[in-house]
């Protein structure tokens, strides 16, 4: 089974959908949530970030050399 390809970015992006673009997983989506370090809207299990936000969190990584 392949990860899924995504043509075009969605408006919002699920959990799992920002664990892919971000390439990373589940379990540091939700510690990067909980420590502040990325910003979800919606509530409850609804939960879902903005391309604008992932792209924020990646920009402020440090580069390295």
């Amino acid at each position: 089974m392949s990860a899924p390809r995504i043509e075009f970015p969605p408006a919002l992006f699920t959990r799992e959908l920002a664990a892919y673009y971000l390439d990373t997983n589940l379990r540091d989506i939700d510690d990067l949530r909980k420590t502040g370090e990325l910003i979800a809207v919606g509530q409850g299990k609804r939960i879902r970030f903005t391309k604008t936000e992932l792209d924020r969190y990646v920009d402020s990584l440090p580069e390295r050399t």
